[in-house]
């Protein structure tokens, strides 16, 4: 495909996404949009961009132009779905009654905060490592760091609706120690950066102005560039320290040198451009996936994982033969017909998951639904968390989190949604009784004077 039609892809992608951001940006927003669309964009349109600057010479541009053009038509449903939930009747107030809301707006209850925060740490520090494979016991102890983010979201609400901005600063702070706590204990950087996104997106959303969110996200852009391309560098010496079992201050060490070394991300330089075209490049795969099943060397799913998907929701404690696995498995070996290292995850993706089931149409309706239960719990939980109610908002937004897995498989998605649902109601319950047994009111609504009597706790 002409290197013009990469272009005008990529250049139709960003209008979209400017399109959506204004019109689901601006209130009733907890950042779940946000979060998504900038996760997606870090794996279908970053890439496709490096390939229209004119010092980047690589091979497989049809691919990644057939790849960004089925990203391009998700990410248009994704705004439908969204806008058609944007309009129904349940949202619709008089400008009045969004005064009044606002200003009515309260902090949640710090000590359930507290408990969050514990039981986040708790099960991500401590459990996790012990539990192994037990049957469902690891899915329930992954969500530890999803509550960890929850914990932290919570934490800058506070600090915001109070006015102390600079403590909210030190909780966003807080949350940029995350990669390197997964850096240092697994060897992947992106599951930290995920949830320091998520963190940053849901504060992004409730800040205001919004030009200084925008002029934040320029400069937080570039360093995160920055990190990913140096991290890429030495990846394969900090993965052999940590995977090697080697003790926490010669991780420590490897790391302090890997970043004494920073390389500012160069737009000029081609190895950084290649080390983001290696492993940022989802659209070379879905492209390579399209040209596979066009010439009849695979057959399309069908909904084959779609139904897996469904199927996971059921924990394997109770159905210890279910057929499915977290992962996506072999999915992209099997629909590029690409072969790949022992070792080495490649996620299939939401768009190429729908693609290599249904086609365009499976993209498309596959998008409209992702973007519809977006766009409905972004505005559920923001409304839980305008009236101060921390449970139900914990209800909505921690299984949403399982959805802004834009690189893994839709299996992934349910059996970490289900199980972040469980731990929702768990945490809930634990939060209930510890407030009955210390004799303190439920974490309903607290106001603000309540609050502020408590913010020593917080």
């Amino acid at each position: 495909m002409p290197q013009t039609d990469l272009g005008t892809w990529a250049f139709a992608w960003v209008v979209l996404v400017a399109v959506l951001l204004v019109r689901h940006w601006r209130s009733q927003s907890v950042g779940l949009l946000l979060t998504y669309v900038i996760g997606f964009g870090a794996i279908h349109w970053l890439a496709a961009a490096i390939y229209l600057l004119p010092w980047y010479n690589s091979w497989g541009e049809d691919f990644v132009a057939d790849g960004l053009r089925q990203a391009t038509l998700a990410t248009l449903a994704l705004a439908v779905g969204a806008e058609v939930v944007a309009w129904l009747p349940m949202w619709r107030r008089t400008p009045a009654v969004e005064r009044a809301q606002t200003n009515a707006s309260r902090v949640v209850d710090p000590l359930a905060i507290n408990i969050y925060l514990a039981i986040g740490l708790l099960l991500y520090g401590v459990v996790s490592p012990l539990a192994g494979s037990l049957p469902s016991i690891q899915a329930l102890v992954a969500t530890g760091s999803m509550i960890t983010v929850i914990a932290l979201c919570l934490k800058c609400w506070n600090a915001w609706q109070r006015g102390r901005v600079s403590m909210m600063w030190w909780w966003l702070a807080a949350s940029a120690l995350m990669p390197i706590v997964t850096v240092v204990t697994q060897g992947f950087l992106g599951y930290g950066f995920a949830a320091m996104l998520t963190v940053f997106a849901f504060v992004g959303s409730v800040f205001r102005p919004r030009w200084k969110v925008v002029a934040a996200s320029i400069v937080l852009a570039y360093l995160g560039l920055s990190v990913y391309v140096t991290y890429m560098r030495d990846r394969g010496e900090i993965r052999a320290v940590v995977w090697g079992g080697r003790g926490l201050s010669d991780r420590a060490n490897q790391l302090s040198e890997t970043f004494a070394g920073m390389e500012w991300f160069d737009i000029h330089d081609t190895d950084h451009l290649k080390r983001i075209d290696s492993r940022l490049n989802q659209d070379y795969l879905v492209g390579a996936a399209m040209s596979h099943l066009s010439r009849g060397m695979v057959h399309f799913a069908d909904g084959a994982t779609f139904v897996d998907a469904a199927l996971s929701v059921v924990p394997r404690a109770l159905w210890p033969d279910k057929p499915t696995s977290a992962g996506s498995g072999d999915l992209v070996a099997t629909y590029t017909g690409f072969r790949f290292a022992d070792g080495t995850s490649v996620g299939v993706g939401q768009v190429m998951e729908c693609y290599i089931n249904f086609g365009t149409a499976g993209v498309v309706g596959g998008f409209f639904v992702i973007g519809a239960i977006l766009a409905f719990v972004d505005r559920r939980a923001f409304q839980a968390l305008s009236h101060g109610d921390v449970r139900r908002f914990t209800v909505w937004y921690l299984p949403s989190l399982s959805l802004l897995q834009v690189g893994g498989s839709l299996v992934e998605v349910t059996s970490s949604a289900a199980a972040a649902w469980l731990m929702a109601t768990l945490i809930n319950y634990i939060v209930d009784r510890i407030h009955y047994r210390s004799g303190a009111a439920s974490p309903g609504p607290v106001s603000l004077a309540t609050s502020q009597s408590r913010g020593a706790r917080s």
